[in-house]
């Protein structure tokens, strides 16, 4: 158990949470608590509910039952206070924006019926400064490599200066160098942000993360950042080859079909 959890209250709260699409379960009985500055890894596999806990996070979703808490509030209410960078972000890349222009669009939830101002340029570039992406403010998002769109995006939501910021997938078209460089930067981020990242790089990840939430239509946290053997069978209920580096690391053992 991390000490520093004994003297913070929990920025996320589930209690007997679940969800359904048109009758279908996506999750049931959620019980979860994530504490300020953990970074949590979200694993599991497609269709098991990992996007949908997100969503009902940022409140886009409304659960059947049970409860969601963020800072102790709806999380409608305090959506200002959450960075998040969805899987596949709606941008076309031909259109002729600069990078600087797309992280001011982070700072129009703050006053959308305002001109930018100083202050949100400010904001801006020092949100491309975190993601190391400062020189290139001035370039078009479509001259950049797929590394360097994902951080841009990050630094889009990082420019309201967010207590949490979540991101689903955020490496899913960036090669192992790319993932490795951008988990550094969240790694420093989380010194005073609360990191929650929803991926499949299991085995990268877990260098970074404090803690892991395995999600397949049910939730287990745990406070460990080792992602083993158990998380990956709880998480994916069949074999799964682990892959580090591009080579295969090890390989679940074969569970019996029920």
């Amino acid at each position: 158990m991390r000490s520093d959890k004994n003297m913070t209250r929990p920025v996320i709260e589930i209690s007997h949470l679940s969800f359904s699409y048109n009758g279908s379960t996506a999750l049931n009985d959620v019980t979860l608590s994530i504490y300020e500055k953990e970074f949590v890894a979200v694993i599991g596999p497609n269709g098991g509910g990992k996007t949908t806990l997100i969503k009902l996070m940022l409140g886009l979703l409304k659960p059947d039952s049970g409860d969601i808490r963020i800072f102790s509030k709806p999380p409608k209410t305090v959506s200002h206070r959450i960075g998040y960078v969805p899987q596949d972000v709606a941008i076309n890349k031909s259109f002729p924006i600069s990078v600087i222009d797309i992280v001011l669009m982070g700072r129009l939830r703050l006053h959308p019926w305002t001109r930018v101002s100083k202050k949100d340029k400010i904001a801006a570039r020092n949100a491309l400064d975190c993601l190391e992406m400062l020189e290139f403010q001035n370039q078009k998002i479509d001259d950049l490599s797929g590394g360097q769109r994902e951080r841009v995006f990050i630094a889009r939501a990082l420019a309201t200066d967010p207590d949490i910021l979540i991101l689903d997938e955020p490496t899913a078209n960036i090669d192992s160098h790319g993932k490795s460089h951008l988990y550094g930067i969240l790694k420093e981020l989380n010194k005073t942000k609360t990191i929650i990242v929803v991926s499949h790089d299991t085995m990268v990840l877990s260098s970074y993360i404090t803690s892991v939430v395995c999600v397949n239509n049910n939730v287990h946290y745990h406070d460990d950042a080792e992602i083993t053997d158990e998380m990956m069978d709880m998480s994916y209920q069949c074999p799964v080859e682990l892959i580090a580096h591009g080579i295969p690391h090890r390989i679940l053992k074969t569970h019996k079909d029920k």
